[in-house]
């Protein structure tokens, strides 16, 4: 029997069925928005901390601090505004595991023990092809950097961010709206490797346009869009997407910071 999903990802009576599911153009648009939307969030929310920074200098966290809590704020707000438009707008369809549902269905115990070896076992091939393909040059992502300037408090308060909220927003864009579509124009092979393209594409901004260090979430967009179409479920393709995170995110305790 499907779960329920939480009330925060969704609303709790889903709308009918549509007469058809959304197009890839709508599947596009949707992850530009999401995009979109993390920089219109992320421009007032910062311009609202640095006013609160100058009337209440002594009550407000210094930048780096400042900032996480800024990020923190964007990822939120726009996770559950997108997660909430392309749930109103896949209706029935959200808890399909069919090839044009998001796959909000109970996956086989079998496909979250894989998604949770896959999420541990990306990173480290991951990691090995980025090292060949970079050489001695450095790779790191805007968020990682923040972090690292942060105190110890306020990387604890980013973990759930980064590897619970990004994950499934991410998952419900790529592995639900974007790869239902493929799968239906392209078959799954195909749509698999495009899927895991586009994931791996979307991320250069962050990655400071390092062209190096795409394969590896390629390599990650792929293996959960296999879970998916395997698995019938986005749960597993989310498992295994957060424990990547979470690899990766444990990094930030190793940084020193002031105290």
């Amino acid at each position: 029997m499907p779960h329920d999903f939480p009330s925060s990802a969704a609303p709790a009576v889903l709308p009918a069925s549509p007469t058809r599911a959304p197009g890839l153009l709508e599947a596009v648009l949707t992850i530009l928005g999401y995009f979109i939307l993390q920089l219109g969030f992320g421009m007032g929310f910062k311009l609202l901390a640095d006013a609160l920074a100058r009337w209440f200098p002594d009550g407000v966290p210094d930048a780096p601090d400042r900032i996480i809590v800024v990020v923190m704020l964007t990822v939120l707000a726009s996770a559950w505004l997108t997660i909430h438009v392309v749930v109103r707008r896949w209706g029935s369809l959200t808890r399909s595991g069919g090839v044009l549902g998001l796959g909000f269905t109970e996956p086989a115990g079998r496909f979250i023990a894989a998604g949770t070896v896959l999420g541990l076992v990306a990173p480290l091939l991951g990691g090995l092809l980025t090292q060949w393909l970079a050489g001695d040059h450095a790779v790191s992502q805007t968020v990682s950097e923040i972090a690292d300037k942060a105190h110890f408090g306020m990387r604890v308060a980013l973990v759930p961010v980064a590897v619970l909220a990004g994950p499934l927003v991410e998952e419900v864009l790529f592995r639900g709206a974007l790869l239902a579509r493929l799968r239906h124009l392209t078959g799954d092979g195909w749509a698999i490797g495009i899927s895991g393209v586009l994931f791996g594409a979307v991320h250069l901004p962050d990655l400071g346009w390092l062209w190096y260090a795409v394969p590896n979430l390629v390599l990650v967009g792929i293996f959960c869009a296999w879970l998916r179409v395997r698995s019938g479920s986005i749960w597993p393709s989310y498992i295994a997407h957060a424990a990547n995170n979470g690899l990766a995110v444990m990094a930030w305790f190793s940084a020193s910071t002031g105290s």
